[in-house]
């Protein structure tokens, strides 16, 4: 936690917690936790592997994990939007932005991001939001009825509508009513709305890490090079890539690559990526931007090939 160290000048220890022996079950799939100290303080890091719930129940599910803990407990956020902001520090509910804003209350740290008065704030889409937009995209950007989502996701409708909201506040999509129904439109063609969409879009693989072969499982999906060279003419990586939705971590996993003819790489993805894909390996825009960070032409212009398909 560099951003901490820096901005209070105190050490940052932390390490992964293991939440499953003290906190009920559907927190432990909603958060991965770290025990961590700041200088003296001891609190506890939680960082949501879902869409953020709304603050009361939040407020709920924090009280309960200080109750286990007995000590703060901090939400991480890889980006936070002014009303959220605003709402999370009216309700005293500590949270750090990396290299952006911090409330630490309890340490009595107030950080707040300063916006260029001229330029938006660009926010990045929540979870269900990118799959939202992805969809609208596969299916040509042809209007689409919000009330016929929910099934085809797996989300509640009020996600549902959460994500709408987000594209239609980011000027992704417009909204009309069909009676009192609503439909999500655009005057983009599929390439463009991508193209306009991508400063609001995030890397759908939360980490990454090697395991063993024997340890892989039916549920993993294709992911990384080895899907991408699948769909192009590219090479298969040496160490082939798999992907979960869920955060189980094997016994044998490590963050280094020891013997490449016996591990493989395992990505842990913030969602779901085979319901856009309707196959067992991730869909083609949510991999070009799992692969954003990779610097290889050879990456890139198979992912340019790839994408030809969805352009149509």
């Amino acid at each position: 936690m560099d951003y901490i160290e820096e901005t209070l000048g105190e050490k940052v220890i932390r390490h992964l917690w293991d939440a499953g022996k003290s906190l009920p079950p559907f927190l432990v799939d909603a958060y991965d936790f770290f025990d961590a100290a700041i200088g003296a303080q001891n609190c506890l890091i939680i960082v949501p592997r879902k869409e953020l719930c709304a603050v009361p129940a939040l407020k709920k599910q924090i009280a309960h994990m200080q109750q286990a803990c007995d000590v703060p407990v901090v939400l991480e956020l890889a980006a936070l939007s002014r009303q959220r902001r605003q709402t999370l520090v009216a309700e005293k509910v500590p949270f750090v932005v990396p290299g952006k804003q911090l409330f630490l209350p309890f340490m009595g740290a107030m950080l707040q991001e300063k916006f260029d008065s001229e330029a938006p704030q660009v926010e990045t889409l929540q979870p269900s939001a990118q799959m939202l937009l992805f969809w609208f995209i596969y299916q040509k950007c042809v209007p689409l009825y919000v009330s016929r989502l929910p099934e085809k996701f797996g989300f509640t409708a009020m996600s549902i509508s959460r994500a709408a909201a987000q594209l239609i506040n980011t000027g992704l999509l417009d909204v009309h009513k069909d009676g009192v129904q609503k439909v999500l439109t655009s005057q983009l063609p599929a390439k463009e709305l991508f193209e306009k969409a991508r400063p609001f879009l995030f890397d759908p693989v939360r980490r990454r890490f090697y395991i063993d072969k024997a340890d892989v499982q039916e549920s993993y999906f294709s992911s990384g090079e080895s899907t991408l060279a699948e769909q192009s003419m590219l090479n298969p990586p040496n160490v082939e890539v798999y992907g979960m939705a869920k955060t189980i971590k094997p016994a044998s996993a490590t963050l280094q690559l020891i013997d490449g003819g016996k591990q493989c790489e395992l990505e842990i993805w913030r969602y779901d990526p085979t319901i856009l894909s309707g196959k067992h390996r991730a869909d083609p825009l949510s991999l070009a931007m799992s692969l954003s960070r990779v610097r290889d032409e050879r990456v890139e212009m198979s992912i340019d090939e790839m994408l030809k398909g969805v352009w149509g």
